[in-house]
């Protein structure tokens, strides 16, 4: 009777530490970090083919962690948190005479936002194990916590002017950013517990991050980044 009792114990054990470590290794958890350009619409006014030509890309870039959990071999959930930083700068080039000698001279202003964001995405692996290539779609949701312009001068040598803060609260802005996802990208297993992975990126906001309703003007943002990351199974 006994015996049978433990005999039992021990295999509701067994089958316990079975289910959990075959739902445990659904889990997973990346530090990821990526970088590369981001750029801007402008759109709304009859001046667009105007103002084109004096918007330029900056560098953008994003770091935090994201939890996945695999509904099958090959198909997984991605979310998370993570810090972005992206905008565009605005720039006009012209020449000044010097002693009978053109120096040229550039200025431009560049505008940066901060976001605190939480992606959703849908990861699709190629492969069951070994070396994954995958897919990714999905969108984010961002809410901005800082903006600032830092003007520049460019003549031989570059001055940075004081920054200005930008007042987010001001009905100009949106705070908030709500962006589709896209990207590919590979997976690396490092012995038998994570992987390295690295992807590239698309993103294109869905709303607009700056909005003039008496001039019309709309300012929507889009860009792409290259990432790595390490991934933790559990």
């Amino acid at each position: 009777m006994k015996a049978n009792l433990i005999l039992r114990l021990v295999s509701v054990g067994v089958f316990v530490f079975c289910i959990s470590h075959h739902v445990n290794a659904q889990h997973t958890l990346t530090a990821h970090a990526g970088y590369g350009t981001t750029n801007v619409e402008v759109s709304g006014t009859p001046f667009d083919p105007m103002i084109d030509p004096y918007i330029q890309p900056i560098a953008q870039y994003t770091a935090g962690l994201q939890y996945g959990y695999a509904l099958s071999k090959h198909l997984s959930v991605i979310t998370g948190v993570q810090y972005a930083s992206r905008g565009f700068a605005a720039r006009e080039d012209f020449n000044v005479n010097v002693f009978g000698l053109d120096l040229p001279i550039g200025a431009q202003v560049v505008t940066r936002l901060d976001y605190v964001e939480v992606p959703v995405m849908a990861q699709y692996n190629m492969t069951e194990r070994g070396v994954r290539p995958y897919i990714k779609a999905g969108v984010s949701t961002g809410y901005a916590f800082n903006a600032r312009m830092n003007p520049q001068v460019n003549a031989l040598i570059t001055w940075n002017l004081p920054q200005i803060n930008v007042n987010l609260n001001n009905d100009l802005f949106n705070r908030v950013d709500v962006s589709a996802l896209a990207g590919a990208g590979v997976s690396i297993p490092v012995e038998s517990f994570g992987a390295v992975h690295f992807d590239l990126t698309y993103r294109h906001s869905l709303n607009d991050m700056f909005q003039d309703n008496i001039t019309n003007i709309k300012i929507k943002s889009h860009g792409v980044s290259a990432g790595v990351g390490f991934t933790m199974h559990f």
